[in-house]
């Protein structure tokens, strides 16, 4: 099946951003993304971006990345052309998605790239469905729940967390396949979990 919980391709994927809100004038300063099958990661993308202007003292001390790193890097806009292409019509994923896709879509607003399609699967609405006992369902929290090796130090840049929600997210397909949970499609009905919808047609492996 194209559209097998297990078996698809996805592209799990972080962005660090200036700050916390797109329609704001916050932007990306780093993309980080890996695709994953059967359990494995397969492909990798990771890139600093320059939003040029200055980071503030708050961001560079939360993500590790400052302003001398960000110099000569790539704009946004031909930095997130090449992201989406790299991500094709897979579906994408990530830990508390809204935000993420937010800055992607903005993106897309700004520059007149046009309209995004992909499925985008939430994994914090996942683990609330999932573990709806559990009070927290942060990236931290759940590293050590699903039992994923982590490096706090390494936690808030794209590449690293993209990397552990990643192999938390197939922790997950398999409890969900344990539960006749079989396609993308059995999770549309919950909203929270899948925020953006495609059509199957168009998910491909």
């Amino acid at each position: 099946m194209l559209d097998d919980l297990l078996t698809t391709t996805y592209v799990v994927f972080d962005l660090e951003t200036t700050g916390l809100s797109a329609l704001l004038g916050d932007s990306i300063i780093e993309i980080g993304a890996v695709k994953i099958k059967d359990g494995q990661i397969i492909d990798r993308y990771d890139e600093l971006v320059n939003p040029g202007r200055e980071l503030n003292e708050e961001i560079i001390k939360i993500t590790g990345i400052n302003n001398e790193m960000l110099t000569g890097k790539r704009d946004e806009k031909s930095s997130v052309i090449d992201f989406m292409k790299w991500v094709g019509n897979l579906p994408m994923v990530a830990h508390n998605a809204k935000f993420d896709i937010s800055f992607i879509e903005n993106a897309y607003l700004k520059y007149e790239l046009g309209k995004i399609n992909n499925t985008v699967i939430d994994t914090l609405g996942l683990s609330r469905y999932l573990e709806s006992r559990e009070r927290y369902h942060n990236l931290a929290t759940l590293v050590k729940r699903y039992d994923i090796p982590w490096d706090e130090d390494k936690h808030h840049r794209a590449d690293y967390d993209s990397e552990g929600t990643a192999l938390i997210f197939y922790k997950m397909l398999k409890k969900l396949d344990l539960n006749n949970f079989k396609s993308i499609k059995d999770l549309y009905k919950y909203p929270f979990i899948v925020i953006r919808k495609e059509e199957l047609k168009n998910i491909n492996n």
